[in-house]
């Protein structure tokens, strides 16, 4: 396998980490790094770090907001994170990271469907330009994505446009963490789950956002800068407005958002019953009347933050 083909296969692993939040990454790129002007602060937990207890619970099990992606400076573990990880029987993430490529592959839902090629559903010049951009800014190929959907693409773009630098992933973190300790890790959706809620947003939709990102390689950096000082911060609500204010994600939150948390609900319940759990999903999961933390405290469970 050439370097070229195993760093698509990396990306192809951060991408599907990425797809529960792609909206967050979607729009115009910068090309410039945000600012961090809170590295230096302490931190400390308001609004992403849960315990879950009562309702004949005999012990609490956790709840944690992550970003997907997020430039490795500016990543951060909050105190105590790691002890309660540690005190869980089972991690619980959106889907579990012990998916084989091959798995993920033949996932139909990432590819075009009927034999299109991505060339097929674009218009001859933005092609063109798209194989251009890709040539020079992202150093792969056009071939390695003539099957894929643009969504993935506009996805893969919008990472490693904006930051060149090394990336973290909460999720790819806490596995790790699990794995040295022979933690079970499991999923409240499967792959295939995931990838089907692409499906809410047409063909044309993806082509219309990926020829957005590659002509106008000018704002979104900064839009994902804001994300990430929200998320150090803990602002929820900021997360979700920007989520809202998404022209790429209007028509689509319900499924990506609502649908799924009322799904996992009663995912997470059996989780929780059976034993001690640690769950990790999006933050943009978590607030609002039908976030996780409220759906649970419907269903007559006590959330409180972890201090």
């Amino acid at each position: 396998m050439t370097s070229t083909a195993i760093h698509y296969m990396r990306h192809l692993r951060y991408l599907i980490i990425a797809l529960a939040a792609y909206g967050s990454f979607y729009g115009n790129l910068s090309g410039q790094n945000p600012e961090n002007d809170s590295l230096s602060q302490p931190i400390e937990n308001h609004g992403l770090f849960w315990e879950i207890s009562g309702n004949g619970l005999t012990k609490p099990s956790f709840l944690y907001g992550t970003i997907h992606i997020i430039p490795k400076d500016s990543f951060f573990i909050l105190p105590g994170l790691e002890e309660k990880l540690s005190q869980a029987r089972r991690l619980v993430l959106e889907v579990p990271l012990d998916i084989s490529m091959e798995t993920i592959l033949s996932s139909m839902q990432m590819f075009i469907p009927g034999g299109k090629t991505l060339q097929s559903l674009m218009e001859p010049e933005d092609y063109t330009y798209l194989t251009s951009f890709m040539r020079d800014s992202i150093s792969v190929p056009m071939p390695f994505y003539q099957r894929i959907k643009p969504i993935f693409i506009s996805q893969h773009i919008s990472s490693n446009y904006c930051f060149p630098e090394e990336m973290e992933s909460y999720e790819l973190y806490f596995s790790s963490l699990a794995k040295k300790e022979n933690k079970p890790v499991s999923g409240l959706e499967t792959i295939t789950e995931q990838m089907q809620y692409l499906d809410d947003m047409s063909l044309e939709e993806q082509v219309t956002s990926l020829v957005s990102i590659i002509r106008n390689p000018g704002a979104g950096c900064e839009e994902f800068g804001k994300m990430i000082a929200a998320y150090r911060k803990q602002d929820l609500n900021f997360l979700m407005e920007m989520m809202s204010e998404s022209d790429d994600l209007e028509g689509h939150l319900d499924q990506l958002l609502d649908a799924r948390n009322k799904k996992w609900i009663s995912k997470i319940e059996a989780f929780v019953h059976k034993e001690q759990v640690f769950i990790a999903v999006g933050a943009g999961h978590l607030s609002g009347p039908n976030g996780v933390v409220s759906l649970l405290q419907a269903a007559g469970y006590t959330l409180k933050p972890v201090q």
